[in-house]
């Protein structure tokens, strides 16, 4: 069988990485990760992926530079970002709400959910 959808997670903690893509593995997604800031959006645009877990508390990143340059992009209106981040479900979700972001996923959830969690964004 085929990998099904491809997620890029954007995280510099690589534990929290290896958890969570053994979780997307087992729920059939394909999965990319980037562990430093540097070249984000090349991985991005080389990796073509369909959804974006992103650590918006990863050290360096520049969020808002990154966001902004994935709106302006056309072939980005599809993409899905989640924000994956051990904030509060509360500053979380403001943050989803101010940047018009789909959604969020803490990291103190049971990552093995998370698939489900993802497929929720697609019909299948």
């Amino acid at each position: 069988m085929e990998p099904g959808r491809k997620v890029l997670i954007l995280d510099d903690n690589i534990m929290d990485v290896m958890e969570v893509e053994e979780g997307l593995e087992q729920g059939d997604y394909e999965v990319v990760h980037l562990a430093s800031p540097n070249g984000a959006f090349s991985k991005i645009e080389y990796e073509e992926p369909e959804i974006l877990l992103l650590d918006i508390k990863m050290g360096r990143l520049n969020t808002d530079d990154l966001l902004a340059t994935l709106r302006q992009a056309p072939e980005y209106e599809e993409m899905v970002i989640v924000v994956f981040s051990d904030m509060e479900a509360d500053e979380l979700h403001e943050f989803c709400v101010d940047n018009e972001l789909n959604g969020y996923f803490c990291k103190s959830m049971d990552v093995s959910q998370i698939a489900d969690f993802l497929d929720n964004f697609y019909d299948y």
